[in-house]
């Protein structure tokens, strides 16, 4: 629809406003502009209400902010007493908690429950607090280390930083009080020092007194010392030259004694005694002893070399046996051997004659049977003969393996009469050293050639011996090959045999029982080839182990042969040794006694020098006389030189006094003056109290247009932008550029005054509502006429001004009063200082309506911006008036038929 052209004649305002009310109340006969209009003049109540419920007190709520605490603090020691301030903070947070603290074990375990926003900041006691703290170092502070997330929540980061900062001036208080403790119990041991100063002043004062006695009591004495010193000083100069005289006479007597002691001495130590003597007793009673010994052993080695002897005779005996039946052993093997090569040629010729057999059962069954029976019979006489063959091969095994160990057995014990031989050789050499030059000599050494040779002959024997138990070690391993060798001969031979039978039996049973025969007969002679084989192999092997054998059991009979001389030699040579033996046994005896005659004479001279040594002064007497002589001499010169020192020291120890007693004098009368002047009652006392002290300048705060709390600071502010935002809802339910047909002549003036009058209402009431509302939540009224009017001249002022921004930019009007409220949120300085607000909210923040509302219910509320308030309303006033002529000059009215006029919420048209 377009305008229509003018009309050439309008009437008048009041016939335009009639004209253009009917269409304006038909808008109220539809409910839901009833509900809408209700339902809107609430809205700015619950949009201040709302807000101002959310920051109202939130101080009163810090209770119940998550916070996290970490306590490290490990304590330290002051004053000899424990002192933990981490703990006792920990304690007051649970009494009085600032905040809801929550403990953490770890500051990093706190940290990320900050960084996850479980908690809004974290609060660290380190583990060294109390000690830093406690110390009142102004180098080093007690640190509590606060962790906080300002864009978590910003407000949340101030309130930890309020929190900790009041903690920290609790803690400096308290421990200000106790420095303070400290300080008034320190002026009370300053002032009993003081005292007892004084106390210990006056008392050397008197003592300085008994000083002063004291000198001339030492004055006295000094005279005294000189006269005696000069006496001293003359008997010293005549006890020196005695004391020379006497020095000489001592030396000359000590070298006199000292000669004669010396002359007795080398005879005494030229005369051997019973120390010297008693190797000589010792080693002939000794020689008597083992000559007796030595005969005895002697007598018994000869006995053992007889036996000796007769045990080599047997061993040559038994070692001729061996070598006998090791000889036949490698003979018979052999053949057993080539025995074996014919069984295994006749077992192939066997299995070949099976097969021939097998092919020739068409030619006749009788001829078969024949040979059937033939061949049963030799198979039987084969495992017989096999089953000897084996039981011979094991006892031969047995009897190796015997052999083996009794060879074994022969070695060790050779081994053992060599090192018994060798032995006996050595202690003849030793024996035959010792008794060179006596007839035992010769003996001696012919028992020593007789072991040598023995030794000798038991090497050979163990050599030989050795080589024979190879021989009967390899036989023994071969054998049990061939009796297994054996075995599967005879196993071989028994499946020939029942093979045989199982032909003879099947002739009869027809040609199909004979061929299997056949074929087990044929399998039967090849194991039996086969097992010939094997003890073929094993037997010739045996046979090489026996001749092995055989070698060395002809070594061990030579060896034992080469024994059995050497111990008949040995024999009789022991005895030659024992007779021998006997005469030096004789003979020690003899010499024994004529070395205990001498070993006593010489004791008896040596006694007599020794007894006649002992009656003369010793050497270290001597000595010391003739020292102490000497020292008396030396001494007595020291001494007269003394004297006359001390003579003089006399007389400058009698001018000293003098000196010492004048300065007695000066420290009696300086320690007088000191008493004096010490006081005995200093009267400290520290003025003040702990908190005096801790802060000597403090705030006295005054306040004018004070708020109870935060809600009520922020209620001028939410007003005015719930009142806006009341204002902007009025579009929704009323067509500000919508006319109906009838209102075509009508004034702009009309037009405008008629689409105001009923959202006038509505926004008046919306007001007031808010008004009452924000009254009961308690905010303070100082002026509750200034704020009603403050409330509904605000609300006519937005009306105005949306109103005006509908006329003059159409349906975009309202899109504009949203951003203008964006844009007032910002530059209103409702929240913070607009100083503290960007250049542009700066510059626009005193042309906005909002700033002037809500400045004017600051100053009627809480009395603010004193005498201001008609300022702030005349700047409204002008505000609704260039909103008015604005309005007046806007044209984008838009006209539908009476009918169809309706609210925005019906339609969008409007």
């Amino acid at each position: 629809m377009n305008d229509a052209p003018p009309t050439p004649a309008r009437p008048s305002l009041k016939e335009s406003y009639r004209r253009l009310t009917p269409a304006e109340r038909s808008l109220w006969r539809y409910p839901i502009m009833w509900a809408a209009a209700a339902a809107f003049l609430f809205v700015p109540m619950i949009y201040a209400g709302v807000y101002l419920m959310s920051v109202w007190d939130p101080v009163r709520n810090l209770p119940d902010l998550p916070a996290a605490l970490v306590n490290l603090d490990t304590g330290t020691v002051s004053r000899g007493k424990k002192v933990n301030a981490g703990q006792d903070l920990s304690e007051e947070f649970q009494k009085d908690p600032p905040v809801r603290f929550i403990r953490y074990p770890t500051q990093a375990a706190a940290e990320q429950a900050v960084r996850r926003g479980e908690v809004y900041f974290a609060l660290t006691i380190p583990a060294d607090f109390s000690r830093k703290a406690i110390s009142g170092d102004s180098s080093q502070h007690g640190l509590l280390q606060l962790y906080r997330a300002p864009g978590l929540n910003y407000y949340a980061s101030t309130v930890a930083d309020r929190v900790t900062s009041a903690i920290a001036e609790d803690l400096n208080a308290t421990l200000g009080k106790n420095r303070w403790e400290v300080v008034q119990a320190s002026l009370k041991d300053v002032q009993q020092g003081f005292s007892d100063i004084h106390d210990a002043t006056a008392k050397l004062a008197d003592g300085a007194q008994a000083l002063l006695g004291g000198t001339e009591k030492l004055q006295d004495g000094a005279g005294t010392l000189a006269s005696g010193a000069g006496t001293l000083a003359a008997g010293a100069d005549k006890l020196a030259g005695g004391a020379s005289s006497l020095s000489g006479g001592v030396s000359r007597l000590a070298g006199g004694v000292t000669k004669l002691s010396g002359g007795l001495k080398q005879l005494g130590a030229a005369a051997p005694g019973e120390p010297q003597l008693a190797p000589l007793r010792s080693g002939s009673a000794k020689l008597a002893t083992s000559a007796e010994q030595l005969s005895g052993g002697l007598n018994k080695l000869a006995a053992g070399s007889d036996q000796l002897a007769a045990g080599a005779k047997k061993l040559g005996g038994g070692a001729t046996q061996v070598n006998t039946g090791t000889g036949q052993l490698a003979a018979q093997l052999p053949a057993l051997a080539s025995g074996l090569g014919d069984l295994n040629t006749g077992a192939r010729q066997l299995a070949a004659g099976a097969g021939t057999l097998s092919a020739g059962v068409t030619d006749g069954l009788k001829p078969v049977a024949t040979g059937a029976a033939q061949l049963s019979e030799g198979a039987a006489s084969l495992s017989g003969g096999l089953g000897k063959a084996q039981t011979g091969a094991e006892q031969a095994a047995e009897g190796a393996a015997q052999l083996s160990a009794g060879l074994t057995r022969l070695e060790s014990g050779l081994e053992t009469l060599r090192g018994g031989a060798q032995g006996l050789s050595s202690g003849s050499a030793a024996l035959g050293a010792s008794l060179k030059g006596t007839p035992a000599a010769t003996a001696a050494q012919n028992v020593q050639s007789g072991a040598a040779q023995l030794s000798a002959g038991l090497q050979q024997s163990q050599e030989a011996a050795t080589a024979a138990s190879r021989g009967a070690q390899s036989l023994a391993a071969q054998l049990p090959t061939l009796s297994g060798g054996l075995a599967d001969l005879k196993t071989g031979a028994a499946r020939l045999q029942t093979g045989a039978d199982q032909l003879n039996a099947g002739v009869g049973s027809g040609l199909k029982s004979i061929q299997g025969g056949a074929a087990e007969l044929q399998s039967g002679a090849n194991r039996l080839a086969s097992g010939a084989a094997s003890a073929q192999t094993g037997a010739q092997k045996a046979a090489a182990g026996a001749k092995q054998l055989a070698a060395g059991t002809a070594q061990v009979q030579t060896g034992a042969q080469q024994l059995n001389t050497g111990a008949a030699t040995l024999s009789a040579n022991t005895r030659k040794a024992a007779t021998g033996a006997a005469q030096l046994a004789a003979g020690a005896r003899d010499l024994q006694g004529g070395v205990t005659a001498l070993a006593d004479g010489n004791i008896k001279i040596k006694k007599a020098l020794d007894d006649i040594n002992a009656q003369l002064p010793a050497q270290t007497d001597l000595n010391t006389l003739n020292t102490g002589g000497k020292s008396l001499a030396i001494n007595s010169a020291k001494l007269a030189t003394g004297a006359a020192t001390l003579a003089s020291g006399a007389a400058e120890l009698q001018g000293g006094v003098g000196d010492l007693r004048s300065g007695a004098v000066k420290l009696r009368d300086g320690l007088n003056e000191l008493r004096d002047k010490i006081p005995t009652d200093t009267a400290l006392q520290l003025g003040g109290d702990p908190s005096g002290l801790a802060q000597s300048v403090t705030v006295q705060t005054r306040a004018t247009a004070d708020v109870p709390n935060n809600g009520s600071a922020f209620a001028p502010y939410f007003i005015a932008l719930a009142l806006w935002v009341g204002a902007t809802l009025t579009t929704f339910i009323f067509p500000f550029l919508l006319l109906p047909e009838s209102g075509r002549s009508t004034s702009q003036a009309a037009r405008v005054l008629r689409k105001l009058t009923q959202p006038l209402g509505i926004v008046i009431i919306q007001a007031l509502v808010v008004v009452l509302g924000v009254h009961l939540m308690a905010v303070p009224f100082l002026n509750p006429a200034q704020v009603i009017l403050t409330a509904v001249a605000g609300s006519v002022t937005f009306m105005a001004v949306i109103l005006a921004l509908n006329l003059v930019f159409g349906p975009a009007g309202r899109v504009l009063a949203l951003i203008l409220l964006i844009v007032q949120l910002a530059a209103s300085g409702g929240s913070y200082p607009i100083e503290l607000s960007s250049p542009f909210f700066r510059l626009i923040h005193t042309v906005i309506p909002v700033t002037d509302v809500i400045n004017a219910l600051r100053s009627a509320m809480f009395g603010a911006y004193e005498g201001q308030y008609w300022t702030f309303m005349g700047r409204m006033a002008v505000v609704t008036a260039v909103a008015l002529a604005a309005a007046l000059l806007g044209r984008r009215w838009v006209y539908t038929p009476d009918n169809n006029f309706r609210s925005p919420i019906i339609t969008d048209v409007g």
